[in-house]
């Protein structure tokens, strides 16, 4: 049960040694985790955030949360409009936690104004971000700075520019993304860094007093977990929007047995092809595809987007592992299908 209306005091209780977390892209998902890592009373969160920053500067964000109820008007402990604000509010920072959009173009972007936020031997990049090698950008251009890589099925997002709706609980996997290992920047610093941010963000779940399962795991293998969860994100994801139908139509449809379940085998098939198999075992497609009611109204975040005529996440849902597949030799039909038409859409939104 949901726990009744809240409306928050936005002023941190005075605890020594807070951790200052820079939060950029505070949607759906950000929200759920700036509010989660403030909940904690272990860190104290500024939110980078551009189009709605004014109206969340003056009236915060309502929330309905399957793990937290109905809260009213929060807000971070610091709301700013962006990179260079944020800088000059807290210069070292020791989690950026990065949310938005996995785009290339916004990618690009955001590692050209993170430099000024990064203090080395100190700041950490958790990436709670959807897709395949999201994290190579970042590793080239922060070689040294740890890479937390996450992977979450949490079901939030915002109903208009201060609302946030937030279906299913908040469940993820960290782990350190091992880019470059030496005689100072060893797997061990990587690891350490994300087992703190795990045990922070579970302080904060934990707080919520949620009847839910809702817990952030760490993971050794951080890549395996990012196949598993492209099970779903390749196949459902695109599927739906390709057709523009939510979860129940394609799992109720002729679809299922043509589409929906041949593409989660292609993307099976890739992932063993890569070193993967046990993340994309036949259980995890079987309890995919009975997990959802046939009457399911769920519409994806990549249909979202194109109905709300945003940029899709395509390259790193699709091409990157389409990429892998080709690199191994692996047919890949629908999947590749799927991704040419998604790719006209994509072209026809610019």
């Amino acid at each position: 049960m949901l726990s009744p209306t809240r409306r928050l005091n936005h002023s941190l209780p005075r605890v020594k040694n807070l951790l200052d977390v820079c939060v950029v892209g505070a949607g759906g998902v950000g929200t759920i985790a700036a509010y989660v890592l403030e909940n904690s009373q272990r860190a104290r969160v500024t939110a980078v955030l551009r189009s709605n920053y004014a109206l969340v500067k003056e009236r915060g964000f309502d929330i309905d949360s399957i793990d937290h109820g109905k809260v009213t008007n929060w807000r971070p402990h610091n709301v700013v409009s962006g990179f260079a604000s944020a800088a000059a509010d807290k210069k070292s920072y020791d989690f950026i936690v990065i949310t938005t959009k996995a785009l290339p173009d916004l990618t690009s972007s955001i590692i050209a104004d993170l430099k000024p936020l990064i203090t080395p031997g100190k700041t950490s990049l958790a990436l709670l971000q959807n897709g395949l090698a999201i994290e190579a950008p970042f590793a080239a251009a922060f070689p040294n700075t740890p890479i937390l890589s996450s992977v979450s099925m949490i079901g939030s997002r915002l109903t208009n520019s201060t609302s946030v709706f937030h279906q299913y609980p908040d469940v993820s996997k960290i782990g350190a993304h091992l880019h470059h290992v030496d005689d100072t920047f060893t797997g061990a610093t990587q690891h350490a860094a994300a087992a703190l941010y795990v045990d922070v963000y579970n302080a904060g779940l934990a707080a919520a007093k949620a009847k839910t399962n809702a817990r952030c795991l760490l993971v050794e293998d951080i890549s395996g977990a990012r196949w598993a969860k492209l099970l779903w994100n390749a196949s459902f994801n695109t599927l739906c929007t390709v057709l523009r139908i939510p979860v129940g139509e394609l799992l109720s449809g002729p679809g299922r047995n043509t589409l929906l379940e041949p593409a989660m085998r292609e993307v099976a098939a890739v992932a063993t092809a890569a070193g993967y198999g046990d993340a994309v075992s036949e259980d995890m497609i079987q309890n995919m595809l009975h997990d959802s009611a046939p009457t399911s109204t769920f519409r994806p975040s990549m249909l979202v987007d194109l109905e709300n005529e945003r940029p899709l996440e395509l390259e790193v849902i699709l091409g990157a592992p389409l990429k892998v597949a080709k690199e191994k030799g692996v047919s890949t039909p629908i999947l590749t299908q799927v991704y040419e038409l998604l790719n006209q859409i994509q072209w026809k939104l610019t």
